[in-house]
């Protein structure tokens, strides 16, 4: 009797693992919807085509938003009605804080169209600092790391893609929407340190050459951290299936890409190339606890790719118009902030432990 209980309970665990992954992929094809109206609006707001807050691009956004928060309050819903419990305890481990984010992007909305009214339509860097589109920003965070946080309560440390994917993809576009509210330091945008770019700036304000180099030293820095720290993240929790990463950077690559109208393409297939080779090393080297020096290399080399192949393609294209020590200080800069960043994510294992 106790053993056909105990099957029994493992086919109602089973049942709940699938429907829990089904739920995942549906809550990540919806935030996808939110996140592609965010890249629509974000487009408009850098090509001055927003004129008012009722526009086809915030359709697209609200709407996206509209979905995956009756999608996620219909799961809350669902699991109250078949358990019996009440609204709070209704909401399933890892979809906390994203019904949180559901309440805190409506408060961004209706904050963001009195803004609108108030102050009028922000273009390209102020639309990004409005105080109301960093609630958008905070709630969709919410939102869409759900599935993250639900992956990372589950045992498996090695997932199948079937498996991972959702928590693959939640962690993407967590990623990406932090990328789009700080598209001003995407290094692949302006080209700083393109030759053409340095000799104008020489040419007609020598004072400002070298706070310039600063500034794209800076992106360069900043776009590292960002890049890695989700790859450090998912290395310390799981094996990933490969392809994994080189599905995260390319992803990002390409709607970083789409804001202006794909105009820096290249820095797609430089990314697609970081994330390949950061697959490959997982894949080859396994890291673990036990061999912590195949993370640290895995911090040095997919930057050194990432923005030896971005220099390398300037150079070849209009020249690199920085001396040797900016952009080879840029080139071990972001290698050391990378195994700065993996020493935290993934610190040595305590003796003993």
């Amino acid at each position: 009797m106790a053993k056909q209980q105990d099957e029994g309970n493992s086919q109602l665990q089973t049942s709940e693992d699938k429907v829990s992954t089904s739920k995942n992929v549906i809550t990540m094809l919806l935030g996808t919807w939110l996140i592609i109206g965010f890249f629509i609006d974000g487009y408009a707001h850098n090509h001055g085509a927003v004129e008012s807050f009722f526009t086809p691009w915030h359709a697209i956004l609200y709407s996206g938003y509209l979905a995956t928060a009756t999608w996620l309050l219909w799961i809350v819903y669902q699991n109250k009605r078949s358990t019996g419990l009440g609204w709070l305890k209704a909401i399933p481990e890892g979809y906390g804080l994203g019904v949180s984010g559901v309440l805190v992007f409506f408060i961004g909305g209706l904050g963001d169209m009195a803004w609108h009214i108030v102050f009028g339509i922000e273009e390209n860097t102020a639309a990004l600092l409005s105080p109301t589109h960093l609630l958008l920003l905070l709630g969709s965070l919410l939102i869409l790391s759900s599935p993250f946080r639900v992956g990372w309560r589950k045992p498996e440390q090695a997932p199948t893609w079937k498996q991972f994917f959702p928590t693959l993809m939640s962690a993407t576009l967590s990623a990406t929407i932090v990328a789009f509210f700080l598209m001003y330091a995407w290094a692949f945008f302006e080209n700083i340190p393109a030759k053409p770019n340095v000799d104008q700036l020489t040419e007609k304000m020598p004072f400002l050459v070298e706070i310039e180099a600063i500034r794209g030293l800076i992106t360069i820095l900043l776009d590292t951290i960002l890049m890695m720290y989700p790859i450090f993240l998912i290395l310390s929790r799981w094996k990933t299936p490969f392809g994994a990463f080189t599905f995260y950077m390319t992803f990002l690559g390409t709607a970083m890409g789409a804001l202006y109208g794909f105009v820096s393409w290249p820095s797609i297939l430089f990314l697609l190339a970081g994330g390949f080779v950061a697959d490959v090393l997982v894949h080859t080297l396994k890291p673990n606890q036990t061999r912590i020096w195949t993370y640290r290399l895995i911090a040095l080399l997919v930057p050194l790719v990432v923005w030896g192949l971005y220099f390398i393609i300037v150079q070849i294209d209009v020249g690199v118009g920085w001396p040797p020590e900016f952009w080879g200080g840029a080139l071990v800069q972001s290698a050391l902030a990378s195994l700065a960043l993996s020493i935290l994510a993934i610190p040595p294992a305590r003796e003993g432990s």
